[in-house]
């Protein structure tokens, strides 16, 4: 496991006591307590409650270490710029059956957890408001009243690096720090009787028989499931042979206090590999993978200096001066079906009793309470 630095969100998030025993049996397996594993085991609590005490999860890190708890904190449908670029690729089908589901993962997340804090911010697509992007919002928009579902995306008025700009705005996003979310879902499963191991890293999983490695263990242990789901996203290719997740390291940087002559909403640049946010008066700034894309489809935790001084100058930009310093920085890992963002199909088979849950393509916060719930609904 590689060390790495806390991202701002895990700070002060208590570390979970690694496990030191397990059962040699369990009734339901989910290997990863990220946010689509820890999604399936609450949906398993709230609607198959049956199972809930019968379903072990297992986590190698003691708060998690995938994208999870390292995200940027955006709880997005998605915007104009990015879905042109998908559009391209997959088609206006798929790219408008993935923008719903992730519209309702976002509503769900708001459902079930009312409470929860978040920013009403929405977001600002600050690329350039070009013909063919306004064609595809109309078409977005259209869409969606056909469905009786109100207008996604309008064009309003925006301040950038002290200059104003034409955005398209979407208001339902909001900023969120994952950590809550993901404190809420694990506390909730565990309060139905959902159990959970820490510190324990699976080296196989298959055919009702996984190997699991604890910690201060010389010897594997071998745990018995009658079903299992191995929800590990980028790192899919350790437990999954010929896996298709391709992994994609996304950097983040916190600044100090700042202020900024740019408006507080959701940002995004570059057809989404760039993207922004303010956050307790500091400045988020994260991506640049398009800019290194060989050297980011990686599953290295460790920050790299290029990635962090291109995301320094982009910080710049955005609040218009350079009076800041850089107070946090640490790198999430993302995972793309086959390198893309959309996938039709988020599980895979392995066997009759093992399936991998993944491919949200780096966009889990608002697709994986969808992807969760839809997978809990096929337990008898």
């Amino acid at each position: 496991m590689t060390a790495r630095l806390a991202s701002y969100w895990e700070i002060g998030a208590p570390l979970q006591q690694p496990a030191r025993d397990l059962p040699r049996q369990t009734d339901l397996l989910i290997v990863g307590a990220g946010f689509l594993g820890c999604w399936l085991a609450y949906w398993i609590s709230r609607l198959k409650p049956a199972w809930a005490q019968r379903t072990l999860v297992i986590e190698r890190d003691l708060i998690g270490y995938g994208a999870s708890t390292r995200n940027a904190g955006f709880l997005t449908g998605g915007h104009v710029s990015e879905m042109l670029a998908d559009e391209a690729e997959c088609g206006f089908d798929a790219l408008f059956a993935q923008f719903l589901r992730r519209r309702a993962g976002l509503a769900l997340v708001l459902a079930e957890f009312p409470d929860l804090p978040t920013d009403p911010c929405g977001s600002a697509d600050y690329d350039e408001v070009t013909e063919a992007k306004r064609t595809l919002a109309r078409r977005v928009n259209a869409a969606l009243a056909a469905r009786g579902e109100a207008p996604a995306f309008e064009t309003k008025r925006a301040r950038f690096g002290g200059t104003e700009r034409e955005v398209f705005f979407s208001a339902s996003d909001r900023g969120v720090n994952p950590m809550q979310l993901l404190t809420r879902l694990r506390a909730s499963a565990r309060a139905a009787g959902v159990k959970f191991a820490f510190g324990v890293r699976a080296q196989a999983v298959s055919g009702g028989r996984a190997t699991l490695a604890l910690p201060d263990r010389a010897e594997p242990q071998e745990l018995a499931y009658d079903r299992a789901w191995i929800c590990v996203n980028a790192f899919d290719s350790e437990l999954v042979s010929r896996s298709p997740i391709v992994p994609g390291r996304g950097q983040v940087l916190v600044s100090s206090p700042v202020k900024a002559a740019t408006s507080h909403h959701l940002g995004f640049l570059h057809d989404g590999y760039d993207y922004f946010k303010f956050v307790d008066g500091r400045l988020l700034v994260g991506g640049g993978r398009h800019r290194f894309r060989a050297r980011e489809q990686t599953t290295e935790l460790t920050p790299t200096d290029e990635v962090r001084q291109y995301l320094l100058g982009l910080a710049r930009t955005i609040v218009g001066h350079d009076r800041f310093s850089i107070d946090h920085a640490w790198a999430g890992i993302m995972g793309f079906p086959q390198g893309r963002h959309i996938s039709t199909c988020h599980r895979t088979d392995l066997d009759e009793v093992t399936a991998t849950l993944n491919a949200c393509g780096g966009m889990g916060v608002a697709l994986t309470p969808l992807v969760a719930r839809d997978e809990a609904l096929r337990l008898p």
